[in-house]
């Protein structure tokens, strides 16, 4: 039986990084990969009125230097959050230092554990601005399930697939139904990260965000008693890998079968077999 290790591909995004609202680690991680760190306690949230229009407005006059900013350029772009022991295990050269500042969630007596919001940079002046979407969320709606310390409630989204989920904005917000896993940016924008309500009894902490360009995405399938290997044209520099052993130290060698077109897509077909084999795109 054919398996899949799945592979993001990045691209170089820059940064600026806030000595109050959290920090940005890019050391000791994969070229053009970051996390951030949002700090609930500072994020420039000056009001909470019980309602929902200071969520959309967390940034106060004269706030925009304690804000965590990152610059992304024009790209679709994969956020998710994440705690220091995964951290660890996807990125084992970070030092204790770097993992010291991660968060495992920022509140759990809510329904939204490990939410953040994100804004274009404008928005530290001008706090009529929407955000432009809300992060990762334990469930769908608005009530529960809730949890007894961060550490579960973190367990809880990851386990119930919202890690990297975002609320669409446009669609209702932290109420929203309507969750997407990506988020394209037609231009390149400075970004807030920020958290909402901080000034609540329970919101003592942070979040940390794991935030990528998205590469090519693998799928695959079985016909018959071949399978079906396919990713979008548009990612035409990366080639196709394979090996037969995730044990250290794993060797990948190129699939000699040749792709072919197919609308869309790049296709690459194989026969099927019982013994276990793993495949990548790799970028030229």
């Amino acid at each position: 039986m054919r398996s899949i290790q799945p592979a993001l591909f990045l691209a170089a995004v820059h940064f600026t990084v806030s000595s109050f609202a959290g920090t940005v680690i890019t050391n000791n991680l994969p070229p053009n990969t970051a996390i951030i760190n949002i700090d609930a306690r500072q994020d420039g949230i000056a009001n909470f009125s019980g309602g929902q229009a200071f969520w959309y407005q967390p940034f106060f006059t004269g706030g925009a230097t304690e804000l965590v900013r990152y610059h992304v350029s024009a790209g679709t772009y994969v956020f998710r959050v994440i705690n220091p022991a995964d951290a660890r295990a996807m990125f084992p050269n970070l030092t204790t230092e770097q993992t010291n500042q991660m968060f495992t969630a920022w509140t759990f007596n809510s329904p939204w554990i490990t939410d953040y919001m994100v804004f274009s940079s404008a928005a530290a002046t001008n706090n009529t601005l929407p955000q432009l979407f809300d992060g990762a969320c334990t469930n769908l709606f608005s009530n529960g399930p809730f949890f007894n310390d961060a550490a579960s409630a973190y367990s809880g989204a990851v386990n119930g697939n919202f890690a990297n989920a975002i609320r669409t904005s446009e669609s209702g917000g932290r109420g929203s139904t309507n969750f997407i896993y990506s988020y394209t940016f037609t231009h390149a924008d400075d970004l807030i990260f920020s958290l909402p309500d901080n000034i609540l009894s329970d919101n003592s902490g942070g979040v940390s965000v794991l935030v990528t360009l998205a590469g090519p995405s693998l799928r695959v399938s079985l016909a018959a008693a071949n399978l079906v290997l396919q990713w979008p044209t548009n990612f035409s520099n990366y080639t196709l890998q394979h090996t037969f052993s995730l044990n250290p130290v794993i060797t990948w060698s190129t699939v000699t079968n040749v792709s072919q077109l197919s609308g869309p897509d790049f296709v690459v077909t194989l026969r099927a077999t019982n013994n276990a084999e793993y495949f990548r795109l790799m970028k030229l």
